[in-house]
């Protein structure tokens, strides 16, 4: 009988470790856009990007980021879309946009971009977007992730 005890309370035990570690927190896509929104405009040099809309992949695990630029000099504008994939950063316990990939850059008047203008917007795009936090996982989660996973309408963090 006392094997039988130590066997029952090994498998309760087992069976809490699992479920701990197979823990799951779902944000949705809305507050992603919310936090994402408080960290625009963004300014560097001559260039400010603003107006940000998010698309989540499911399929691709990437999440399509698209918005408004504009040049002070020259005075010129239009819109540009990015690839980006969420990584964890542990040390804030934020979920930061990496890997940035531009899909688009265009004019708002439908001209071709200048080498100088294109250069400068590639640069700009690529530092002032990577590293981005775009969800604070709060502190009573704790800093462990095991993984994040893009849903078509939300985050799906895994603990």
């Amino acid at each position: 009988m006392m094997r039988f005890d130590k066997f029952l309370f090994a498998s309760a035990i087992f069976l809490a470790v699992n479920t701990v570690s197979a823990l799951s927190l779902n944000i949705p896509k809305s507050l992603i856009d919310l936090g994402m929104a408080k960290k625009f405009p963004k300014e560097k040099l001559t260039i400010t990007l603003d107006q940000p809309a998010t698309k989540f992949s499911k399929e691709r695990q990437k999440i399509e980021l698209c918005g408004t630029w504009a040049s002070k000099i020259p005075q010129r504008s239009g819109e540009f879309c990015v690839d980006t994939q969420p990584v964890w950063n542990k040390e804030k316990g934020d979920i930061e946009i990496s890997k940035v990939n531009i899909l688009k850059l265009a004019t708002a008047d439908g001209k071709e971009l200048s080498g100088t203008i294109s250069g400068t917007l590639n640069s700009t795009i690529l530092t002032l977007l990577d590293g981005t936090s775009v969800y604070h996982v709060p502190d009573m989660v704790g800093k462990r992730l095991d993984a994040i996973e893009i849903q078509e309408n939300s985050f799906k963090l895994i603990f």
